[in-house]
């Protein structure tokens, strides 16, 4: 009897050790599926027209419907799927035309989320710490006009960025109406107006002027307002003024800067429907110069699939031999490490270096090096040679993308507070040129003024609407 109990004991212990002690290898294998459910509708609303499941969530619908039942465009989609995760900090990105969050575990509170502040063709992230197991991961998808598209992907926090497609969004400006102008001799657009004409755009730039001789050069306000027929399709709504502007869409309220500035551009995001449109822009001068530039742009952005971003699977895998084996950036014990793998987990080659020293692998999206001692090759032994990944040293090209100081700035000879020198300091509200950024996000290199520098993307705000993945990674 004794014997017996032991024997049982031990046969539990042996399920015990492979399904408890080996938990990264479910996360290695990424065995899981999303459960996907379709709406005709824009919001999540009544039964879906059809449900299926999907391999990964990266998807480019372009302009078409992504199944029967569904419409082009005013659809929505729910993806959910069980995976699991080690221990420790995650970081989720999300990449989307037009909107998308992610939820965990039912939870009420989404841990990123494009819903309010559209982001289009912007990749946005969030670190979450992740305790290991299994978890519910729930993926919202909203799709009003135009192009559609929606990525999502996780890895350990300090992995390098997701191979996303990069999206290439183009602006055209809008003006479909003429524009009733009022202006008063006062800086609160009280009383009656003193002035009163019909303008073609409410952009002006009086300089230490007045717009008419009716209207004091300092302390005046002046209202715009126009209906137009516009096509169902984001927008991006862009201000500038010298000092006080505000902007409201359909009586919504999307712009309230009514206040003293210099020379300072403000944006929103709008998700509009075809037919009238009626927009209100308001705006008060206090004193030095005067002037206002309003655009509406209409948003275009496709996905435009660059060569390589994910390295073709050559059919080799390689599994751990160590117990715990870093993922490097380079071929050398030296380079930065992407993310660490487990003992006995297996992944698909897709390089090697002329030596076979070190192999490149792809880690559920994030490529880099292992040492050839920690892992054993198996499969079609033909590996190509590649080239290592170095960072992009050559000359920043100009991005068309800016970045303003939200305080005093320090911007640092290279994207480090440690060991750095400051080169140059950006005051509040000062805009700068993105020439280049750190793969995490973390700093923008700006040309200002002539200097070429660093500066932390906590207190540097890129302009709305900038495509990050356009940016190149130059440290």
């Amino acid at each position: 009897m004794k014997w017996r109990k032991w024997s049982v004991f031990g046969v539990l212990f042996a399920m015990f050790s492979l399904f408890i002690l080996q938990p990264s290898t479910w996360v290695a294998a990424q065995s899981y599926s999303w459960t996907g459910e379709y709406y005709n509708n824009p919001y999540l609303q009544g039964s879906p027209a059809f449900t299926r499941t999907d391999g990964v969530l990266a998807f480019d619908f372009g302009n078409n419907s992504p199944g029967n039942g569904v419409g082009s465009d005013g659809f929505s989609v729910r993806w959910t799927a069980l995976a699991a995760f080690g221990g420790g900090t995650y970081r989720f990105w999300a990449l989307a035309d037009d909107n998308i969050k992610i939820t965990l575990d039912d939870g009420y509170t989404p841990i990123l989320s494009t819903f309010g502040q559209t982001q289009i063709g912007q990749i946005v992230s969030a670190d979450v710490p992740m305790t290991a197991g299994v978890h519910k991961v729930r993926v919202d998808y909203q799709e009003i006009s135009g192009s559609a598209y929606a990525y999502v992907n996780w890895a350990p926090s300090g992995a390098s960025g997701p191979n996303f497609p990069v999206p290439q969004v183009s602006y055209s400006n809008i003006n479909n109406g003429q524009w009733a102008a009022q202006y008063f001799n006062n800086a609160s657009l009280s009383g009656s107006p003193v002035l009163t004409q019909t303008e073609g755009s409410p952009s002006h730039n009086w300089g230490s002027g007045s717009p008419g001789a009716s209207v004091p050069i300092d302390n005046f306000s002046a209202r715009w307002t126009s209906t137009q027929a516009l096509d169902a399709a984001n927008y991006q709504l862009s201000v500038s003024a010298d000092d006080g502007v505000r902007v409201f869409v359909d009586g919504n309220l999307v712009i309230n800067e009514f206040h003293s500035a210099s020379n300072t551009t403000y944006t929103a995001n709008l998700n509009l429907g075809v037919g009238q449109h009626t927009i209100v822009v308001e705006y008060y001068e206090a004193g030095g110069n005067a002037f206002l530039n309003y655009n509406l742009n209409r948003v275009t952005s496709v996905i435009v699939t660059q060569p390589n971003v994910n390295p073709v699977n050559t059919g080799t895998t390689a599994t751990v031999t160590a117990a715990r084996l870093n993922v490097r950036d380079n071929p050398n014990a030296s380079a930065t490490i992407l993310t660490k793998i487990n003992i006995r987990e297996v992944y698909p080659v897709v390089g090697k270096n002329g030596d076979s020293s070190w192999y490149q692998i792809n880690v559920n999206g994030v490529v880099g090096w292992v040492s050839g001692r920690f892992v054993t090759i198996g499969g079609n032994q033909n590996v190509t040679v590649v080239a290592a990944g170095v960072p992009n040293v050559a000359q920043p090209v100009d991005t068309g993308f800016d970045v303003t100081a939200l305080t005093t700035l320090n911007v640092r000879n290279a994207p480090s507070t440690r060991g750095t020198t400051v080169v140059a300091k950006m005051q509040r509200n000062e805009t700068a040129r993105i020439i280049g950024r750190t793969s995490n996000n973390l700093w923008w290199q700006i040309n200002y003024n002539g200097t070429v520098g660093w500066v932390s993307s906590t207190y540097g705000r890129i302009q709305g609407g900038a495509v990050v993945g356009q940016i190149p990674v130059t440290g």
